[in-house]
C-alpha cells in the first residue's frame, strides 16, 4: 500500500468533511478515494471516519491520526521540493550593480516560473566570471544594448523633464558658479574616454565634470548643488527629472554567455523575454513603455 497516497486522501476528506468534495480536490474518482480510505483503515486496524451520520465525522482514532498524517505529508512534500530543487542546475546571472530593480525582479520571477534555479550576482562581486550570463560594459559600437544618457536635475514641472539638452548648455556660465556636472564612475572610467572627449569639445573641463559615486551624485542633485549625468532609470528611481542628451552620449552593454545553457534560455520565447528584460535592467526602454 502507498501509505503517503492513502494518508493524503484521508487528510483531504478530513479537510472537506466530504468524500465527494475531497475526490474533486484531489482529481480522483469518488469510489477510488473511498476504497483508499477503507484500505487505510484495514491497514491500521481502526475506523477513521464515522459514516453513521448524515455528514461524516472523524472518529477518535481519526482525530489522533490527522495531525501525524499532516506532519508526515509536510515532511514528504518538503523532501520532494528539496530534491527537485537540488536536481536543477543553478543559473548564475551577473548584472551591473546599478541596474533597474523592477525589470530584474520580473526576470527572476519569469525564470523561477520556468524552473530555472537562478542566482543573482553583480559586477562588483569577486566571482562574476562564474556566471552563465554576464552583462558586461562595452563599447556602444559592439553592444547588445545601448542605453541613452542624459542629465538628472532636481524634481521640476513634468513639461520641463524629457526636453533634450546639449552638453554645451551645461557649461559653467560665470566664474565661481557652484553647480557642478557629476558623472558616474562607470561612464568616466570608459577606456575610450567618450564622455570626457565630448565634454571637452563642449567646453566642460575636468574641473567642471567630476567623478562621483551614484548615491553621492544623487544626494548632491537632490540638494540642488549639481547636475548628474546618468541613464533615465537611475534618475527616476529617486524622483529626479531627467532629460536626454542631444549629443550621442550613450552606454553600451553586451551579453557574455557560458555554455551549456538551460534549454529554455538557449532559444525560444523565454530567451527572448529574458533578453528584453535584461535590456530594461540596463536602461533600454521596454516595448510599449513611455
Amino acid at each position: 500500500m502507498d501509505l503517503l497516497l492513502h494518508l493524503r486522501g484521508f487528510a483531504a476528506v478530513a479537510d472537506e468533511m466530504s468524500v465527494s468534495e475531497a475526490a474533486l480536490e484531489l482529481g480522483v474518482d469518488q469510489p477510488l478515494l473511498s476504497r483508499r480510505l477503507r484500505a487505510l483503515e484495514r491497514e491500521l486496524g481502526v475506523e477513521l471516519l464515522d459514516r453513521s451520520r448524515r455528514q461524516i465525522a472523524l472518529t477518535p482514532a481519526g482525530h489522533a491520526l490527522l495531525p501525524r498524517a499532516r506532519h508526515l505529508l509536510d515532511q514528504a512534500d518538503h523532501l520532494l521540493r528539496s530534491i527537485r530543487r537540488h536536481d536543477r542546475e543553478r543559473f548564475v546571472l551577473a548584472v551591473p550593480s546599478g541596474c533597474a530593480p523592477a525589470p530584474l525582479g520580473r526576470l527572476v520571477a519569469l525564470l523561477e516560473a520556468e524552473g530555472v534555479d537562478i542566482r543573482l550576482t553583480s559586477d562588483d562581486e569577486e566571482t562574476p566570471q562564474s556566471a552563465a550570463w554576464l552583462v558586461d560594459a562595452c563599447d556602444p559600437d559592439a553592444a547588445t544594448w545601448i542605453t541613452p544618457l542624459g542629465v538628472a536635475t532636481p524634481p521640476a514641472a513634468p513639461e520641463a523633464s524629457q526636453r533634450p539638452v546639449s552638453l554645451g548648455s551645461l557649461r559653467p556660465r560665470r566664474r565661481g558658479e557652484r553647480t557642478q556636472l557629476l558623472a558616474l564612475p562607470r561612464d568616466l572610467d570608459d577606456p575610450a574616454g567618450r564622455l570626457r572627449r565630448l565634454a571637452d569639445r563642449a567646453g566642460i573641463g575636468p574641473a567642471a565634470l567630476r567623478r562621483t559615486p551614484h548615491r553621492l551624485a544623487v544626494a548632491e542633485t537632490l540638494a540642488g548643488r549639481a547636475t548628474m549625468v546618468c541613464a533615465r532609470h537611475e534618475a527616476v528611481t529617486y524622483g529626479l527629472s531627467w532629460s536626454p542628451f542631444v549629443d550621442p552620449v550613450s552606454r553600451g552593454h553586451r551579453l557574455i554567455e557560458l555554455q551549456p545553457l538551460p534549454a529554455k534560455l538557449a532559444a525560444g520565447p523565454v530567451r527572448e523575454q529574458s533578453l528584453a528584460l535584461l535590456g530594461a535592467c540596463v536602461g533600454v526602454p521596454e516595448e510599449g513603455s513611455a
